[in-house]
């Protein structure tokens, strides 16, 4: 089972997703977490790594099984502007409108946990 730590950001009621290089699909930013560190904290370098964040802070919003990986998932608060590393090759701000319309290829967890969750409690 793998161990993974997601960002929810939004802005003006939209999540920002990335993708990377081949993926034909967008997820929230985060990834894997590493022996003997703490969910938020593996957030937190991988905002860094991947968005170039420094200054956020994590609360724990929605964990759930998906695929064989356990997501965890905080709303973020940060006032730094996400810039991709060289290993997001595209970012966007993902809606209420998005998800209704299916205009943009998400991961299935996206797709079939958090988003829906977002909209049912208002924040998308």
């Amino acid at each position: 089972m793998r161990n993974t730590a997601r960002a929810i950001i939004i802005k003006d009621k939209a999540m920002l997703l990335v993708t990377g290089h081949d993926a034909d699909f967008y997820w929230s930013p985060g990834g894997k977490i590493e022996v003997g560190e703490n969910p938020s904290d593996a957030l937190l370098r991988e905002l860094k790594e991947e968005l170039s964040i420094t200054k956020a802070t994590a609360k724990h919003y929605l964990s759930y099984e998906i695929n064989y990986q356990n997501v965890t998932n905080y709303i973020v608060d940060t006032s730094d502007k996400p810039t991709p590393s060289s290993e997001i090759t595209g970012l966007i701000y993902f809606s209420k409108k998005n998800y209704i319309n299916k205009d943009v290829n998400i991961s299935q967890g996206l797709k079939e946990k958090l988003i829906p969750a977002l909209i049912k409690d208002g924040l998308l």
